[in-house]
């Protein structure tokens, strides 16, 4: 009996040293992954740079007021949607530079670069013109008196194309801690210069110039740290650019796509209802933007590896789902302190403001959720999977027309956005992983490659 009880005691020693042993392996493994650190180190300075952007958001809502926000809202929503062109440079610049780096051409990585700024410069200028020539159109649909805050606005393209082609460019060498401090530093110096103009009496205009500045001292400082290879690009022979035309126009359309549900159905609120309950929708936005964005360094950090890892071959599906899980929990773990404190956004804004309290509290889900959709196209992106964006463009044209018809009040199209976005999610993941992409096919290869193993060990033993 006294035997028994000595070899449960050891048993249970054994199995809690494993259980130990276990752990501090798993620990060490964390320790050496890379992509957690950069994610974290990433993660770190964009919630640094989130800090200052809606400390900037504050402090225009309540300067401007309910009526003023919305007008400054409307136009910047336009902003974020225009960006889509950006975001479509960066997406490019990061796939093609991560794509020389893993295949050794090294030497084509200043050619592509000082060839896409230039492209990148005749779009900001070609949309600054428009902007101008069809500035009244827009002050009118917007229910604006002055097409100056239209014009300003325009200054802000310009600069938008050329930034995300240096930035691409950080984020395609993965030089991750540099591309995390200048975006801090853009949402810094975004507040600043908004403080100053807005005080100084400039209203809509200065907090909109408040971007341009800070866009183009960024723009500024990254040219300083790529001025190398920008020099040997000049010095070369040029570059082909078939292959990145090819790859932009769809990821043009996810980049609209992914624009839209946070950026669309303000301008549409704007348009439909009144000054009042506009401001309220926009403030509700914001906070739905907090949870939006807080898996940005997520994806900056998964996007160069998965291009890179699809070039040479090697299986991606864990990186997207890992991606999947890290966003999960922020997102989530944003969204639910929203829900539980419903009144935040009137402590934000202010007590003008707590009207739009049940508009947050779905609004802030619906972004969760489409934080995971995001992460997703992402991932399609970076593996060349184009055909996802057939799903995502009939996802959003859906959404449009659902709240163009069915707005019936604010709080309508909050849960429009919820269900459309979750919908949107399960047919993208399905997609990615039962459909005919990329990571189907390499489940596929590894089920066979473990299948191939098992063989080969049976006929030796």
């Amino acid at each position: 009996m006294q035997q028994d009880r000595h070899k449960v005691v050891r048993e249970i020693g054994q199995q809690t040293s494993g259980g130990f042993s276990k752990g501090r392996s798993r620990l060490a493994r964390l320790i050496k992954d890379d992509f957690f650190w950069q994610s974290t180190v990433v993660f770190a300075a964009s919630m640094t740079g989130c800090g200052f952007s809606y400390l900037y958001q504050i402090y225009v809502g309540r300067a401007l007021g309910p009526e003023g926000y919305g007008a400054f809202g409307s136009l910047f929503a336009i902003f974020y949607l225009l960006s889509v062109f950006s975001g479509a440079v960066q997406a490019g610049g990061a796939r093609f530079i991560s794509k020389y780096q893993a295949t050794g051409e090294k030497d084509k990585i200043g050619s592509f670069l000082y060839g896409m700024m230039k492209k990148a410069a005749l779009l900001g200028g070609a949309g600054f013109l428009v902007f101008v020539l069809i500035s009244s159109g827009i002050a009118s649909f917007l229910k604006i008196d002055s097409s100056q805050q239209v014009v300003i606005l325009g200054t802000v393209i310009l600069f938008s194309f050329l930034t995300p082609a240096t930035m691409g460019a950080l984020q395609g060498l993965q030089r991750f801690y540099l591309f995390a401090l200048l975006g801090a530093m853009t949402m810094g110096l975004k507040l600043v210069y908004g403080f100053v103009l807005v005080n100084q009496g400039y209203g809509v205009s200065g907090a909109l110039g408040a971007v341009t500045l800070a866009t183009f001292t960024t723009f500024a400082v990254s040219v300083l740290f790529l001025l190398p290879l920008l020099r040997s690009g000049r010095r070369g022979n040029g570059h082909n650019f078939r292959e990145l035309y090819l790859y932009s126009v769809p990821a043009l359309l996810v980049m609209m796509c992914l624009a839209f549900p946070s950026n669309l159905d303000v301008i549409l609120a704007k348009h439909f209802f009144e000054g009042q309950e506009a401001g309220l929708y926009t403030a509700a936005s914001v906070m739905g933007k907090i949870v939006l964005f807080l898996p940005g360094a997520v994806a900056a950090v998964m996007f160069p590896k998965a291009a890179e890892m699809s070039i040479l071959g090697k299986s991606t599906m864990k990186l997207l789902n890992r991606s999947l899980i890290y966003t999960g929990l922020l997102s989530g773990a944003a969204a639910a302190t929203f829900v539980i404190f419903p009144d935040l956004v009137g402590t934000i804004f202010g007590k003008t403001y707590l009207g739009a309290a049940s508009i947050a509290g779905i609004y802030v889900v619906a972004m969760a959720v489409f934080s995971l959709t995001w992460i997703v196209a992402q991932y399609c992106l970076a593996v060349n999977d184009l055909r996802y964006t057939y799903l995502l463009v009939a996802f959003t044209a859906v959404e449009f027309l659902v709240l163009a018809f069915l707005h019936g009040s604010v709080l309508r199209m909050a849960e429009i956005l919820l269900a459309v976005n979750l919908l949107l999610f399960v047919f993208s993941y399905l997609y990615v992983f039962f459909g005919c992409g990329i990571s189907r096919r390499e489940f596929i290869g590894d089920i066979d490659s473990h299948a191939g193993l098992q063989r080969r060990a049976k006929d030796i033993r």
